[in-house]
């Protein structure tokens, strides 16, 4: 019975030991208002043996005023559609080293309606490789550590918009409307009983 225990203990081991790790290129907050600023932060990891030299994210439809923060080390552009709208913001000629990761910031005006900002990141490592972060996170192979590392593709980042400014206030509790007529009656009454005893003095 030992024997087994420690067969079984040793199996998982090894598994645990041999099953890749994947850090996933991670866009925060999860959720924001609707219409509301919000300074986004992109944290990329460095998963391979050679330096990430580029990150490009896809944004969403919807944003505006997409401001990237200024990062030394690293040249950054905006690309635009013919309509002057945001499309991707590509942070290129930098130096993330194996094993390390580093996080990517910028700016943005949100949608004025609920909906859920799809961020697909793409990066490029020195030799050409480009790891792509752009699988649909509700499918299996996303979930998929053997599907990830034969793909070179891993899931997306979601952030959900919602809709934080029409909510009802709570109603007002009855107790808390009689507790206060009881208080205001019991003072009413208590400076008609003091006004009366002055005038019987």
């Amino acid at each position: 019975m030992k024997n087994s225990l420690r067969t079984v203990v040793t199996t998982v081991a090894l598994l645990l030991i041999s099953t890749p790790s994947w850090a996933h290129v991670v866009v925060t907050p999860k959720t924001a208002g609707v219409g509301s600023w919000v300074t986004f932060s992109v944290s990329v990891p460095n998963e391979k043996e050679v330096t990430n030299t580029q990150l490009r994210l896809l944004l969403p439809a919807g944003l505006e005023y997409v401001t990237p923060t200024l990062k030394q080390g690293w040249k950054i552009s905006v690309e635009k559609d013919a309509g002057g709208n945001a499309t991707a913001i590509v942070w290129s000629a930098g130096n993330l080293p194996p094993e390390f990761r580093d996080d990517f910031t910028f700016s943005a005006h949100l949608p004025a309606m609920p909906v859920d900002l799809a961020w697909k990141a793409y990066q490029t490592y020195q030799g050409g490789e480009v790891v792509g972060w752009d699988v649909d996170p509700t499918d299996p192979s996303a979930k998929d550590p053997e599907a990830l590392e034969k793909t070179g593709k891993g899931p997306y980042s979601i952030t959900k918009v919602i809709d934080d400014l029409s909510a009802k206030p709570a109603a007002e509790s009855p107790t808390a409307n009689i507790a206060l007529l009881v208080s205001v009656v019991a003072l009413v009454v208590g400076i008609v009983a003091l006004v009366r005893r002055r005038k019987a003095n």
